[in-house]
């Protein structure tokens, strides 16, 4: 493998360039890593096929090959029956001993018959896969080239031509012609892996698959001209079928920003809000209404639609009142002791990593629901659970004030994740906003520094979400550990590149603080919940009687008027995290919530360096310029305090 080659890609990976890390690990032989990437696209077929090429083997054979290897079969076996290469994949669960496996896929496939022949010992039996066949195959006696493929299609010969494109996985021109041939279900399943998923989805549909359909129109580029027509063709289908996730609304994301362009996008953005209302997303559905509404007064009832919406949302604004309620539930929680860390090291000195953590341990307190939720949520999401047909809940691995987190076991995927059970009911007003939130938000926010979420639920009446599932632990809890200054420096680097791209696309945290950041066991820093986010067009998500954010970690202003926050909100309360990495202790504690809030408001902090000598003084002037009372002093933007964090890193 070549090294440098595979770094590169690595590196373009972090950056989020899907598409030119895979030419790159392609490019380095990391067949491994190209198959990763492929799956995370959902071409769970090409990402079997990568595997199963690199194997040299017939399906039959892979039981002979070395153990990793082995392991290799069974991800491409995993992936090719994902992706409805049903043949191939059963003989290599066959051959490496994954019967029960091979049994799963043929039911999935509708071969009852099959599965149950199979189940009695019997051999499997099936037309040979073209992927089970050796690469250089003669077609009608002649060697495949795509001049013959190309004679044998003019000439009628469709089945000769369709093998022969098909051999040389020209899977566009096999697809045109399975189309010609009235296959339609090949012609989709071959646009999906030549990477047309717009052609996919139309020959989807002329096979009567809507749900294969509406995965493949989700695909289409927002880059691609014909993005805002496969918009509406995925909308008309999402409304038939009932179905909102994430991939349709991150898919929706740039469609809907701009608003409808025409009476075709005018009708999809109702039939979207419509949609929305019927999953209960009344932010979402009141966006889609008001776009309507700039463009084509009077639509259909999209006028009574949005009053009734305004009427429910109206906000109960942040008042002192509400300060000071919440203020003895504080006093009751007292703000506990944070350790101190050991003396930075000096920047060129060498460090130490952590050992590895397997898994981050629920150590927060169980949420407190007047409606006993959480212990409901506890009853109906238990390990051993399997929802939804798909995730096998496996160990509670965090608890919070507002969700459980669960290790689960993605069934169809065959991968962990993670499974975010929300402990309230649907009747909770509140909540449901918080889950709300972070559904809207998640189309915009997809960065490697930013927690991935994949789907969305409902079960025994409480909401979840599945997401990457990450090994590794709170920054809050590595903090707890001595810590090098330049893996410090490189954690903050990091939060400011994942809060970027938040404010890039008109987000504000308002919760920054070290539990919110989660560090992988490979060093990379996510961001995490964003439930109270704020967008720059929406109101936030403000909790009447209490406080909405962390009070150790709450800029002046964010206190005085919390719904009125800009970027500069979050940058503060990244320098309190500064001042807490770099002295062991926030700049501000207090036992009791309000002469807390207002030590943020009029107090200045104390100088890191008399905490701590260690801190050097340009770092010490950045973090003070963070902790600034006025907004207008601080960085302008998380890229601008990223560049000259990692100034300071450089020798």
């Amino acid at each position: 493998m070549d090294r440098a080659a595979y770094e590169k890609a690595r590196a373009l990976e972090k950056a989020g360039k899907a598409e030119e890390a895979l030419r790159a690990f392609r490019e380095a032989g990391a067949v491994e890593d190209v198959a990763r990437l492929l799956a995370a696209a959902r071409r769970y077929r090409e990402a079997g096929e990568a595997l199963f090429g690199s194997l040299g083997v017939r399906p039959a054979q892979a039981g002979q090959l070395e153990p990793s290897l082995k392991r290799r079969a069974l991800s491409a076996a995993i992936w090719l029956s994902k992706g409805g290469e049903t043949q191939v994949s059963v003989e290599l669960f066959v051959a490496l001993g994954e019967r029960q496996r091979a049994v799963e896929t043929l039911q999935r496939a509708g071969d009852q018959i099959g599965a149950a022949r199979l189940m009695a010992g019997e051999r499997p039996e099936g037309a040979p896969s073209l992927l089970a066949q050796p690469k250089q195959v003669a077609v009608g006696g002649a060697p495949t080239n795509v001049l013959a493929a190309q004679k044998l299609e003019s000439a009628g010969k469709l089945d000769l031509a369709f093998d022969a494109y098909v051999q040389l996985r020209r899977y566009a021109d096999a697809a045109r012609v399975a189309k010609r041939m009235g296959r339609s279900a090949d012609a989709a399943q071959l646009y999906a892996d030549a990477g047309l998923p717009l052609e996919a989805a139309e020959s989807y549909l002329d096979a009567g698959d809507t749900g294969k359909a509406l995965d493949n129109l989700v695909r289409v580029p927002r880059e691609d001209p014909r993005y805002r027509a496969a918009a509406v063709s995925a909308v008309k289908l999402a409304s038939g079928l009932n179905a909102l996730g994430f991939q349709l609304e991150h898919f929706v994301g740039a469609f809907v920003g701009k608003g409808p362009q025409d009476d075709v996008e005018t009708e999809a953005f109702y039939l979207l809000a419509r949609l929305y209302l019927r999953h209960d997303f009344a932010e979402n559905a009141k966006e889609a209404l008001q776009k309507i509404e700039s463009r084509s007064p009077g639509y259909r009832d999209v006028s009574e639609l949005l009053a009734s919406l305004t009427a429910q949302s109206r906000a109960t604004p942040m008042v002192a009142a509400a300060v000071l309620g919440d203020a003895a539930h504080h006093h009751r929680k007292a703000l506990p002791r944070l350790p101190d860390l050991d003396d930075l090291p000096a920047v060129d000195s060498p460090g130490t990593l952590a050992p590895a953590t397997v898994m981050r341990r629920a150590t927060l307190e169980p949420a407190e629901l007047a409606d006993g939720g959480s212990a409901s949520a506890q009853e109906s999401f238990a390990p051993g659970v399997t929802i939804a047909g798909r995730y096998r809940l496996e160990e509670k691995i965090g608890q919070g004030g507002m969700a459980i987190v669960f290790r689960a076991r993605d069934l169809e995927l065959e991968e962990d994740v993670a499974l975010k059970v929300f402990t309230f009911r649907t009747t909770s007003d509140t909540a449901v906003a918080r889950f709300k939130q972070e559904l809207k938000l998640s189309r915009q926010l997809v960065h490697p520094n930013i927690i991935r979420l994949y789907d969305i639920g409902l079960h025994a009446a409480h909401r979840y979400i599945s997401m990457e599932l990450l090994r590794g632990e709170s920054l809050k809890e590595r903090m707890r550990r001595p810590m090098p200054f330049s893996e410090a420096i490189g954690y903050l680097v990091q939060a400011c590149r994942g809060l970027q791209a938040a404010h890039d696309a008109g987000v504000i945290h308002r919760d920054v603080k070290p539990d919110n950041f989660f560090v992988t066991d490979a060093g990379v820093l996510k961001v995490m919940d964003f439930g109270i986010a704020k967008h720059h067009a929406t109101p936030g998500v403000t909790v009447a009687g209490s406080i909405a954010g962390t009070p150790q970690y709450m800029s002046p202003e964010q206190i005085g008027n919390f719904s009125a926050v800009t970027h500069a909100t979050d940058l503060y309360a990244l320098g309190v995290c500064a001042y807490e990495l770099f002295t062991g202790a926030p700049p501000f504690t207090h036992p009791e919530l309000v002469p807390l809030l207002m030590m943020h408001v009029n107090e200045s902090p104390e100088a890191p360096r008399k905490k701590n000598p260690a801190v050097p003084e340009d770092l010490e002037r950045v973090i003070l310029r963070l902790l600034a009372k006025d907004p207008s002093r601080r960085f302008p933007s998380c890229s601008a305090l990223a560049d000259e964090l990692t100034r300071l890193q450089s020798p």
